[in-house]
């Protein structure tokens, strides 16, 4: 199950962390492997890079120039995407959700503005899109039990459904 949901936290960071980021012109990403072993492995990516999921089980890394790297996704402790943004600052709010566990409905404290939410199964499947506010009550009764992810201003949240 660790590694399941492992596969699910990279898939989400690349996703979120990377694919919008890497073509913003000027900016640098950095991609930052923690290996099991403690090791750390440090990557540029650019607009030429390719991240991908071999099979399920490994992590490809192409930068471009047929320099191709790949990675046992159970080798992968942890995995950090970091930008270099130079005099602006990304301002991150305090989102919560409360309560969390829940069993089916809870509210979204700390967004500012109305903005998309997307609520994802581990599996990487959109079950739930909608419009959201701040103090606003999301009614997830429709979903099974289970851990999902909600994504919702550049951020993921750990949703638990009981």
């Amino acid at each position: 199950m660790r590694c399941k949901i492992t596969k699910i936290l990279i898939f989400f960071i690349l996703l979120f962390g990377i694919a919008f980021q890497a073509g913003a012109q000027g900016t640098n990403v950095s991609l930052i492997l923690t290996m099991t072993n403690g090791e750390e492995v440090t990557y540029q990516i650019s607009e030429q890079s390719q991240l991908y999921f071999e099979d399920g089980i490994r992590l490809v890394i192409d930068d471009g120039t047929d320099n191709i790297i790949s990675y046992p996704l159970n080798q992968i402790r942890k995995m950090v995407c970091s930008e270099i943004l130079g005099a602006e600052e990304n301002a991150i709010s305090d989102l919560q959700l409360f309560p969390n566990p829940s069993h089916s409905s809870f509210i979204i404290k700390g967004l500012q503005d109305v903005t998309l939410a997307r609520i994802y199964a581990l599996d990487g499947r959109l079950v739930k899109l909608f419009e959201a506010s701040g103090g606003m009550v999301v009614d997830i009764d429709e979903l099974p039990q289970g851990m999902y992810l909600l994504h919702i201003n550049g951020q993921t949240l750990k949703l638990m459904k009981l």
